[in-house]
């Protein structure tokens, strides 16, 4: 049977858990504060830019490597996780995710380019040629690793005959309901209507791409990774929150039990104490 000094021991563990977790939703929230405000500010850029390069895609004046559409089986898949856990279900759904993705392809060549410790450990798993992997990753993803990874996708697409290539991360949309996406960044689609202005080049079309369509992969990448980010500090912000009141419910439920056993103990002893009196006056 539990004893009094067992439930006090149970409950300072657990209210150490409580503060501990407590510190980290804080923490989450606070981080998830900036990475919201990066992830919304980044998203005008990057669609105005998307926007700019379907728009010279369609206009059919202009050619670049990254704009061709190649016939072929063989897809590079860049997958975002997460380095940590204890964010809920996130890094179980990008596997998930990743998983349902690799299913599809089973007869291709797919490239894998992951990024985080809990979707490295599960490459080996799969049928992918890993040919990146990107641990312990900045937040917000710095500009170098940002360019290296670029670098990765550009010349994997031109040299090693991907045909496609695609970005699996969670995209935010608040701080609860962020779920998995899987877009496809190469070839980028033109819009299903040019638009009607004719575009004027200055400088030339070829010199303009030349700069534009890695800047685009760039941006591309920096957007998934600060998506990506927020999302994370979202889950964790929640998973701890969650954990945070299972915490204090556990505490109320031990101190009621520890309560009721001083109770129970106070009662036995005035019960023998008023046995051994009139045992004693008789």
């Amino acid at each position: 049977m539990t004893n009094t000094r067992e439930l006090r021991r149970r409950i300072r563990t657990v209210r150490n858990i409580e503060r501990t977790v407590d510190a980290m939703q804080k923490i989450s929230a606070a981080r998830l504060v900036r990475a919201r405000t990066a992830t919304l500010g980044g998203r005008p850029y990057t669609n105005a830019l998307i926007a700019l390069v379907r728009d010279l895609a369609a206009s059919g004046r202009v050619s670049h490597p990254l704009l061709d559409v190649r016939e072929g089986d063989c897809y590079l898949l860049l997958a975002i996780g997460a380095d940590r856990g204890m964010c809920g279900a996130y890094n179980a759904n990008i596997t998930r995710a990743a998983a349902e993705f690799i299913s599809t392809r089973r007869r291709e060549k797919l490239y894998f380019v992951t990024a985080g410790r809990r979707i490295r450990h599960f490459s080996p798993h799969t049928s992918a040629r890993v040919i990146r992997e990107t641990l312990h990753h900045h937040r917000p993803l710095s500009e170098p690793d940002v360019a290296d990874v670029a670098d990765t996708v550009i010349n994997a697409y031109l040299d090693r005959d991907a045909v496609r290539v695609y970005f699996l991360f969670t995209e935010f949309r608040s701080a609860t309901g962020n779920r998995p996406v899987v877009r496809r960044i190469l070839p980028i689609m033109p819009r299903p209507e040019p638009s009607a202005a004719e575009p004027i080049f200055e400088p030339e079309p070829g010199e303009i791409l030349d700069r534009l369509m890695p800047l685009y992969v760039r941006t591309a990448v920096r957007q998934a990774f600060l998506e990506a980010d927020a999302s994370e500090h979202a889950a964790r912000m929640v998973t701890m929150e969650q954990a945070s009141v299972s915490a204090r419910r556990m505490i109320s439920d031990l101190t009621l039990e520890a309560n009721r056993l001083r109770q129970s103990t106070i009662t036995r002893e005035l019960a023998d104490i008023v046995g051994t009196t009139e045992a004693l006056t008789v």
